[in-house]
Parts: structure tokens; C-alpha cells; sequence
């Protein structure tokens, strides 16, 4: 028997950490939200372990930042092996100093960081529905109506303004929504194991890389002594039979040539690698985000943090459209979004070649050159600069996207997240938690501030001190950030701020 129709705003499918950090953020918003997922509690699964500098940045709104470095383990210093030899050390500890208030990646496993997601939801009274599996949804111009199974079998329905899919890589919303996932499997079979190790070797928070002929091995410091995750690629004579970890052991101990004993297993899995990516990630008031929109390779664990990034443009997004925002706000989701998958799977796709030596001139350098490189490089700021913003996703902008206005002054450009600088007792993130469009005003003459203090839940803030290594001379100027920290516009005119806010007809205004 079919219950009443339930009511909402947003209604979410899968409560992974992509589905549970999109309610976070609605919470953020006061957008009400009802959130299904088909398992019956969050993964009790380490599975991905990295967040990245980005992803604490979007915690630290909400005060999540701190819990999630208190229960998780910093890398200092990274080890590079080769026949059993240590061929380079990369320094890591303050690998992003001066990026950002988090200049380092944090190992922390999958099923820790949901507990703090669902946790926080809880705590604002708000529940998901555990064990309920969607089924199939409508959508016309004026709303979606989902459908799913409750705990007892019986088919349920939702009315909400917008359905939005964090179901996964097999996702039935993507289907349903009749989007495309093209894309490729890469051949080779990879295994995650999560384990206690005694090694004297491999040791302290640090991390491990044995390179191998066409592979290599991982190790990543987990919480606890002796804990580590270790990522490798399956030796060729294992194939696709079932098999343990105790069935390549004896191989991985070959491979890295050092001394280690395994004391004991806690979690193993292989896969098949993906790089895949939808043809558009919305359709009328449906969307997809996370793995549901793209896979990718797991060079530089990327994936969990670009679907909480995914989630987090949205948000606000999805929040200001219900309060009266133009349509082009939800539409520009779907074109940041993609454009940033798009380079990401380029990336990923490209580093995942070397790493597995798929080309044989690479896999000589990657050999060869990069061992007695690698550590030299690490050092310098230059590599710092490039690679850091890659990794940690500080660097991800949207200079194309219908909410900027091309501009820029110093090194900062329109697009860009709002780059780092320290202010005394804290730094510049430490004043943009409100999730508001935010104008902020670098000068001593603020006298045109006039014109912006008659907008309605716009923050303004103003800074006599500029720090010229990112605006060099330049003064009496106006940044405009999104909710999400971006920069819509950089500039000296009060007027591009207000012709924007009206162009997107926010309720700001």
C-alpha cells in the first residue's frame, strides 16, 4: 500500500559522500532535502582515503575541517624505491604553504569521512532514508516526482522541486535520466589492500613508492601504528580468477625488496580501472554528480573530492534558482562542471599512463630519470606552484563560465577560487564562511562602498593592507566571490559587481 506523497525541495539518490555533502551544504542554505540510499547505514569500507586541500577548505564552513584532520594521518615525506633501493625522498610537509590554510593531503578513510557528513545531518534533525532503494523518477517543467522501496518492500513517492543523482557509477538516475557514460575500462586488474605491516622500512607518516617494470606499488599511512593502505597493479598470471591477499603476497614482498611482514589483513579489494564521463550532467530538473557524472583513474585521488566538489557548486546553485535565481545559475552547473571532469580525466588518464608504463619511453624515464629527479624537484617553488594547485584542486576555475566577467589584476583572475593570503590571527577563508555572494574592497578610499551597502545579503568586507604578491600595485579595487568562493569579477567597478547580481537576478539584489 502506497503512503501519501511526501514533500521536499531537493531530493537526493545515494548518501556516499558525494550525496551526504550535498546535504551538507543544503543544510547551509536552509533548503530542505530528503536523501535515499539503498544501504542500510554508511560503508564501514576505508575505500578512498585522500582529502584533498580543496575539500578541507569546504569542510572548514561547516567545522568539519578539524575533525576530519584530528582522525586522519599527514604525510610528511614521501619515499621513492626502486629494486629495493631507495632512490629519492620528497619533502611534503608544507608542500601547499602559501596556497592555502591546509597545505598538505590528508589519508583519511571513506567510511570516517561519512560518518562526519552523516553525523553533522543528524545533528541539524535531519535523517536519511536508510535502506530504500529508488526506482525511477517524472519530471516536468514545474517539479520531479521520485519513486522507491522502503524498509518493508513498499513503493513510496516523492514531490520535490529537483531530483539530484549521487548514485554511483552504475547510477539509475543517470540511466533513467537517459544520459550516455562513455568512456574506456583499462585492461589491467588493480588491488586495494588495507593492512598491518611490520617493516623497518616502511615506517612513520610517511609515504611509500616502489617503482616496478609496467607498475608500481603504494603504500599510503593510515591511522594507527603499523596501518597502511597499499594500491598495486594484479602480477599477469592471476587474471580474472578469485583470489586473496594471502595469493600475491609473496609477490608484493618480491616487488618491493624490502623487509616486511603482513600481521594482518582488514580489508581487500581488485577492480577494473574506468575513465568514463556523462554527456551532460543535468536534464530539465535532474542532475548527477560525483562518480554517477564521471570516473576516472585513481592517479592523484581525485575522485572522492571532485564529486564533494561537484556537490558544492551546485548547492548553492540549486539553493539561489529556489529562491527566485534565473535559470542560468542551474545551467551553469552543468557547464563548470563538465569542462573541469573533462580536463580532469585528460589529467588523470595522462599520469595513470606514465605511472603504469603503458608507453615503453615513459615507463624508461619513469625508471630512470625520475627517481634521481624526483627528490630535487619536490624542492623547488616553481613544482610546488604547478603541481600542488592540481592535486589539492585550489587551482580548479571557471574563467568560461556565464557567471564571470573576464578581469583581472596581479596574478588573480576572474574564475579562479579566491586565492589564499594570511591575515593577522587567521586568513582570508576564515572570513568567507557565509554562504553569500561577498564583495570584498582592497584600498583606503571605500567611499563608492555606498553603492553596495543597499544589497541584501551581500557580505562586504574591506582591506587596506594588499598583499602585492597576488595584486602587485594595484589598489581600489572590488572582488566579487560567489557563494562558493569564486570570483565573478575583479575590478574597479562597483557598477560590473551590481549588473552581474542582476544578470543572475539573485534575491540579493
Amino acid at each position: 500500500m502506497q503512503n501519501d506523497t511526501i514533500k521536499t525541495q531537493v531530493i537526493i539518490v545515494g548518501a556516499g559522500p558525494t550525496g551526504l555533502s550535498l546535504a551538507v551544504q543544503l543544510l547551509r542554505y536552509n533548503i530542505d532535502f530528503i536523501l535515499i540510499e539503498k544501504n542500510e547505514k554508511p560503508t564501514h569500507l576505508s575505500k578512498a582515503i585522500v582529502i584533498q586541500a580543496r575539500t578541507l577548505e569546504i569542510f572548514q564552513e561547516t567545522g568539519l575541517a578539524k575533525k576530519a584532520i584530528e582522525q586522519g594521518r599527514i604525510a610528511n615525506a614521501g619515499n621513492v624505491f626502486y629494486n629495493g633501493k631507495k632512490r629519492a625522498v620528497l619533502n611534503l610537509a608544507g608542500l601547499g604553504e602559501g596556497f592555502t590554510p591546509f597545505p598538505f593531503a590528508l589519508s583519511l578513510e571513506q567510511s570516517k569521512t561519512e560518518a562526519l557528513l552523516a553525523n553533522y545531518i543528524t545533528g541539524k534533525d535531519k535523517t536519511v532514508l536508510w535502506g530504500c532503494e529508488f526506482s525511477n523518477f517524472k519530471q516536468n517543467e514545474s517539479g520531479v516526482i521520485a519513486y522507491y522501496s522502503d524498509l518493508n518492500g513498499q513503493e513510496q513517492q516523492i514531490e520535490g522541486a529537483y531530483l539530484v543523482g549521487c548514485d554511483g557509477a552504475h547510477s539509475v538516475v543517470r540511466h533513467q535520466a537517459g544520459m550516455t557514460f562513455q568512456g574506456d575500462t583499462i585492461p589491467k586488474m588493480f588491488y586495494i589492500a588495507d593492512v598491518t605491516l611490520n617493516s623497518a622500512v616502511i615506517s612513520e607518516d610517511q609515504l611509500f613508492m616502489f617503482l616496478i617494470k609496467k607498475g608500481f606499488i603504494l603504500f599510503f599511512p593510515m591511522e594507527g601504528a603499523g596501518h597502511y593502505r597499499i594500491i598495486g597493479i594484479l602480477p599477469g598470471h592471476i587474471g580474472d580468477i578469485e583470489f586473496t591477499f594471502n595469493d600475491i603476497e609473496d609477490s608484493i614482498k618480491q616487488q618491493v625488496a624490502v623487509p616486511v611482514t603482513f600481521e594482518e589483513v582488514r580489508w581487500f579489494s581488485a577492480y577494473k580501472v574506468h575513465s568514463r564521463m556523462a554527456n551532460s550532467f543535468m536534464n530539465g530538473r535532474c542532475f548527477i554528480a560525483g562518480d554517477a557524472a564521471h570516473i576516472h583513474t585513481p592517479a592523484g585521488g581525485q575522485g572522492m573530492n571532485t564529486g564533494i566538489q561537484d556537490v558544492y557548486n551546485l548547492a548553492w546553485k540549486l539553493a539561489f534558482t529556489i529562491n527566485g535565481a534565473k535559470t542560468l545559475v542551474l545551467e551553469s552547473y552543468n557547464t563548470e562542471r563538465m569542462e573541469n571532469a573533462e580536463h580532469l580525466l585528460r589529467t588523470t588518464d595522462r599520469i595513470f599512463d606514465i605511472m603504469t608504463g603503458s608507453d615503453k619511453f615513459l615507463n624508461f624515464l619513469r625508471l630512470r630519470v625520475f627517481p634521481i629527479i624526483a627528490g630535487f624537484v619536490t624542492t623547488m617553488k616553481a613544482f610546488n606552484k604547478r603541481i600542488f594547485p592540481l592535486l589539492s584542486q585550489t587551482g580548479i576555475a571557471y574563467p568560461n563560465s556565464s557567471l564571470t566577467i573576464k578581469s583581472r589584476i596581479g596574478i588573480v583572475k576572474a574564475g579562479d577560487r579566491m586565492h589564499y593570503f594570511p591575515l593577522p590571527g587567521g586568513n582570508i577563508f576564515d572570513m568567507l564562511t557565509e554562504p553569500v555572494f561577498k564583495v570584498l574592497y582592497f584600498g583606503k578610499d571605500s567611499s563608492n562602498f555606498e553603492k553596495l551597502k543597499g544589497l541584501k545579503q551581500v557580505a562586504i568586507f574591506s582591506f587596506k593592507e594588499i598583499p602585492k604578491d597576488l595584486f602587485g600595485n594595484a589598489s581600489d579595487f572590488y572582488i566579487l566571490l560567489r557563494p562558493d568562493n569564486h570570483i565573478s569579477y575583479i575590478g574597479k567597478e562597483t557598477e560590473a559587481c551590481i549588473k552581474l547580481l542582476h544578470k543572475i537576478g539573485t534575491t540579493a539584489l
